[in-house]
């Protein structure tokens, strides 16, 4: 399982201007209906914000992670978002969050959910990845990035 094979471009969205944490969570479900990754977007956000009640998904050095499990999710997905602006998301270390990197998955597949937000949490636990991925000029830029980044971690 590689993180980049399942980031399609089209779920990259960089320079975004997202005025806090409610309205990234919206967008990422918004974001998952127009995809067709699922048909009720409003069961999506009230999963994704249970999970942010539960305990932030803000695990430092400006990076957020939400994820759920979906019953209805069609495949499992991941959406990049990079903010023009950070906006607070109740982090660990109480910095503003500028990535956001969103993980939504069939229910039957928790499995593959735990894999990917390891993985996820592994890379964005390197310096050089952070400050590439916050570097990047387009989605298919940032795409090959992960990819780079990701096939040098597996390899080592």
């Amino acid at each position: 399982m590689r993180i980049w094979k399942l980031i399609e471009t089209k779920d990259i969205f960089l320079n975004m201007t997202i005025p806090d944490k409610d309205a990234i969570i919206r967008y990422i479900a918004e974001t998952c209906k127009n995809h067709g990754i699922v048909a009720d977007q409003e069961l999506l956000y009230q999963g994704l914000q249970q999970r942010e009640q539960t305990m932030s998904t803000g695990i430092g050095n400006g990076i957020a992670i939400p994820h759920t499990t979906n019953p209805e999710a069609s495949q499992p997905t991941v959406i990049f978002i990079h903010l023009k602006k950070p906006v607070d998301f109740e982090s660990i270390d109480n910095r503003p969050v500028d990535i956001i990197v969103a993980i939504v998955i069939p229910d039957e597949q928790i499995n593959l959910h735990l894999q990917i937000l390891a993985r996820i949490s592994r890379l964005c636990s390197k310096p050089d990845f952070l400050e590439s991925i916050r570097c990047a000029n387009s989605p298919e830029s940032l795409h090959d990035i992960i990819r780079e980044m990701e096939e040098k971690l597996v390899n080592y």
